[in-house]
């Protein structure tokens, strides 16, 4: 069977005669590290792949490439966290990678809960105040369900309960990726 080649060696197998420096070696090495990692998350991320699985793929390279590796991931992991989405595996992708980070982790998963939470209040206020105005109009019955996520209403609110806990996220993201 024939072996696997990583682009690199394929490359290099094209290019014989040229040459290429140390630095632009380097550069193919990175941004190869750099597509691994974006592509582990990803996996990870979409349940295709379990936090065991990114460990076995780690363990398979040298030292340095290991602790690059390990960062990128990391720095990924950071950066996908969204007030809007679920960020269960995020937040347990991060506690494994690098567990002295658990301090900030709660702090994270209380922001995201405080913002569930506000949001689900303005959600309840918002539907309130446009089945009012509905009333108003002459529009009433149980069966009236107001698309309260699509309304104007719904867009200015959210904007002004997310912008500073967006800020807040982003400041606990920072000190994360210091680490």
């Amino acid at each position: 069977m024939a072996e696997i080649k990583s682009s690199i060696e394929i490359a290099m197998e094209k290019t014989k005669g040229l040459i290429l420096s140390r630095e632009e070696m380097q550069k193919i090495k990175d941004e190869e590290l750099r597509t691994k990692a974006q592509s582990l998350v990803h996996r990870f991320l979409e349940v295709d792949f379990h936090l065991r699985e990114v460990e076995k793929e780690l363990a398979k390279l040298d030292t340095d490439q290991k602790k690059m590796l390990e960062k990128l991931i990391w720095q990924q992991l950071i950066e996908t966290i969204d007030l809007d989405r679920d960020n269960d595996l995020i937040l347990e992708g991060l506690t494994s990678l690098r567990p002295a980070s658990s301090p900030l982790i709660k702090q994270v998963k209380t922001l995201l809960a405080e913002y569930q939470e506000k949001k689900n209040s303005v959600f309840a206020e918002t539907t309130a105040v446009i089945l009012k105005s509905l009333e108003k109009k002459g529009i009433s019955g149980t069966a009236i369900q107001p698309k309260v996520a699509e309304s104007k209403e719904w867009a200015e609110a959210l904007a002004k309960i997310k912008h500073p806990l967006a800020t807040k996220l982003q400041k606990i993201q920072e000190e994360l990726k210091t680490m």
